[in-house]
């Protein structure tokens, strides 16, 4: 899918996870496996699933020729591809997708809420906003090859609201301005999962208050 490209591949799942719908992978989407295109028709992607990089995959410890549709091969064989060492790698995309199924089941708004628009001023950026009656959450894509920053004035939203990053436990995450608006800064193909406050959800005003 789209070559591989990593940046493109975890936008495409972050848009399923958040648009409207129950998000569903097919076995071996989770790790990036590829089909084997030498197969014809619907075989091509029933490919048996990668667990291991040894021979047979971890599959079965039957001879690979014995094998109901033939393993993948190259960058997408199972010596690159695989459940094992992607699962004991914090930055593949198994642990990613392991995160976005971990906020989806946090995040309430995105599963059962109302989505609503929000106007980006910048074609290559889609914004929405999954709401039920306890809370909000902002999802935006960027589909540039490009760094982009967008400035987007959010329903009821106003200056010294707080956003939380759901997918970056080590960002601060974003305050709307003075101005009214909250500007997000996406990189080439990024995208944010951000869970609207308030100013008196920050415990600081609170505090001074």
């Amino acid at each position: 899918m789209v070559g591989g490209d990593r940046r493109r591949v975890e936008l495409a799942y972050s848009l399923l996870f958040t648009l409207p719908g129950t998000p569903v992978l097919f076995y071996g989407e989770e790790i990036g496996m590829g089909e084997n295109l030498a197969v014809e028709g619907r075989q091509a992607v029933r490919t048996p699933m990668q667990w291991t990089p040894e021979a047979g995959a971890g599959f079965s410890t039957a001879e690979p020729e014995a094998f109901p549709n033939p393993l993948a091969e190259g960058e997408f064989g199972p010596q690159k591809v695989n459940v094992y060492e992607q699962s004991r790698d914090p930055g593949s995309l198994l642990s990613r997708i392991r995160l976005f199924t971990e906020r989806y089941r946090e995040a309430p708004e995105l599963a059962w809420g109302d989505y609503e628009l929000v106007e980006t001023g910048e074609p290559a950026v889609l914004a929405h906003l999954g709401c039920t009656t306890d809370g909000r959450v902002l999802a935006v894509h960027n589909f540039a090859g490009r760094q982009v920053t967008v400035r987007l004035r959010l329903p009821e939203v106003g200056p010294g609201a707080r956003l939380t990053d759901l997918l970056d436990d080590g960002h601060d995450g974003l305050t709307v301005g003075d101005d009214g608006l909250l500007r997000v800064e996406l990189p080439a193909y990024g995208y944010r999962w951000l869970r609207v406050g308030t100013p008196a959800d920050d415990p600081e005003r609170v505090a001074s208050d």
